[in-house]
C-alpha cells in the first residue's frame, strides 16, 4: 500500500524534469505533424511545448 503511495505522489508531483519531458514529447509531435504540411496546429504545439518549458523554469 505504502509503494503505491509513492509512486502516486512521484508521479504526481510537480518538477522541472516532468515538465522537460512533456515539453520534448509535445515538440516531437509538432515536428512530425509540421512535416505533414498542417502549419497551424504544429504552431499549436510549438506554443504548448513552450509552455512546459516556462513551467519547468518556474520550477527550477
Amino acid at each position: 500500500m505504502i509503494v503505491v503511495a509513492l509512486i502516486g505522489y512521484f508521479t504526481m508531483k510537480d518538477s522541472p524534469e516532468k515538465y522537460y519531458r512533456k515539453a520534448k514529447r509535445t515538440h516531437k509531435k509538432a515536428e512530425k505533424i509540421y512535416s505533414t504540411g498542417e502549419y497551424e496546429l504544429a504552431e499549436e504545439y510549438y506554443t504548448e511545448a513552450d509552455e512546459f518549458r516556462k513551467k519547468a523554469r518556474e520550477l527550477s
